[in-house]
């Protein structure tokens, strides 16, 4: 996905444009891989991310959050959406 410009440029317009909708809000990314909607989504003013990765990727996402210093509002869960319990 990273490597696809036309698609990131979209999912970064359509999350900047419409920050109204995540101001305050809590949002669930379901298979967050790297963690940039998660992180796109907290920039945008989200209150809380819940980011679910089922591989170890979850790891590599964590550093990004982290580099961001986004820690506090995104949580990144590692596990199948099926079997993790959400707080």
């Amino acid at each position: 996905m990273l490597s696809d410009r036309v698609r990131m440029d979209a999912y970064y317009d359509a999350v900047f444009k419409n920050k109204h909708h995540f101001n305050g809000k809590t949002v669930l990314d379901v298979g967050t891989g790297s963690g940039i909607l998660a992180i796109w989504s907290a920039q945008a003013g989200a209150r809380k991310v819940y980011a679910v990765e089922a591989t170890k990727m979850s790891e590599h996402a964590r550093a990004l959050i982290k580099a961001n210093n986004l820690q506090d509002v995104i949580e990144v869960i590692e596990g199948s959406m099926e079997d993790v319990t959400l707080p």
